[in-house]
């Protein structure tokens, strides 16, 4: 019973941090500027391939780099994928709520089209850091791998360096003042336009970080961001859309309500119990944990 509940309480903090990731992404170009990006997930996609591509000898063997140079080149990549996308498509019909959602769709399934065109169904496996750490002298059933302590360390580190910009920079509280009111940002000199730029791209930052450990500890499929997003939703609703601390909150508390399903459930189960919370949260609380009223804009 307790190496169940270390098994628990270790592989439920790690893939949490992971989740975290991808919610506070989502949530901030939601609260910026209203939009639901369902691209999202294509842009947590394509941090697992591009990776997959630098490190992978396999692949093309004059580009393939060491995982510690091909890191960050990867998280700058889909921050200017995710910038791009912006500037290029969205920002032209962000101002329409339907065309938007459906736009964001459309380039969803074309990314999952052109990744089964240009690399097949086949997983594509790929490693940022190899071997595992053996517990079971602990008490604890299970072998945790080196990448996925690796995960829960660059989340927090990410989620650290995302609060001091959001909070002690002017450029960062430009973002938290535009996501309160945008007709109040723009009395206090905000440009909207850039605010909304600059949440694109660190919610592109993010969404790569993300990738690159979904797939080294699983690998890259065409349709591997279809669960992530889903969650991403789940975790934005009870957190209070538009919160990167509820988002962090909510992000942790699916993640060991999902482990302790796998742990004491049954794998089958695993979304059951969340898709059940989720229910709830919008018929008693749909504003979340620590939602808003939205203000007018």
């Amino acid at each position: 019973m307790l190496g169940d509940i270390g098994t628990l309480v270790l592989q439920g903090a790690m893939i949490s941090a992971i989740y975290a990731l991808i919610a506070i992404g989502f949530t901030m170009i939601f609260g910026v500027g209203g939009i639901l990006n369902l691209a999202h997930g294509a842009l947590i996609m394509a941090g697992a391939y591009i990776f997959g591509i630098l490190v992978r000898e396999t692949t093309v063997s004059w580009i393939a780099l060491h995982p510690a140079i091909a890191f960050p080149v990867t998280v700058v990549a889909v921050a200017v994928l995710s910038w791009g996308l912006y500037q290029v498509l969205v920002r032209w019909v962000e101002d329409n709520v339907v065309i938007t959602f459906l736009a964001t769709v459309v380039v969803a399934v074309a990314s999952t089209e052109l990744v089964i065109y240009l690399f097949g169904d086949t997983p594509m496996g790929m490693t940022l850091i190899s071997g595992a750490l053996n517990l079971e002298p602990f008490g604890i059933n299970a072998r945790p791998r080196y990448v996925q302590f690796a995960g829960f360390v660059v989340s927090w580190i990410a989620i650290g360096l995302l609060w001091f910009y959001i909070t002690k920079t002017d450029d960062g509280r430009s973002i938290l003042a535009a996501s309160m009111s945008e007709r109040g940002a723009q009395l206090t000199g905000v440009d909207l336009h850039s605010v909304r730029a600059k949440t694109w791209l660190i919610a592109g930052a993010l969404a790569g970080i993300a990738g690159i450990f979904l797939g080294s500890t699983g690998s890259a499929t065409p349709l591997m961001w279809l669960n992530p997003l889903a969650l991403a939703f789940i975790i934005v609703v009870i957190g209070g859309i538009g919160s990167i601390k509820g988002s962090v909150v909510a992000a942790y508390f699916i993640g060991f309500l999902e482990q302790f399903t796998v742990t004491f459930v049954g794998q089958g189960f695993r979304g059951i119990l969340s898709l059940v919370v989720l229910a709830i949260f919008l018929l008693y609380l749909p504003q979340g944990l620590y939602g808003r009223e939205f203000v007018h804009d």
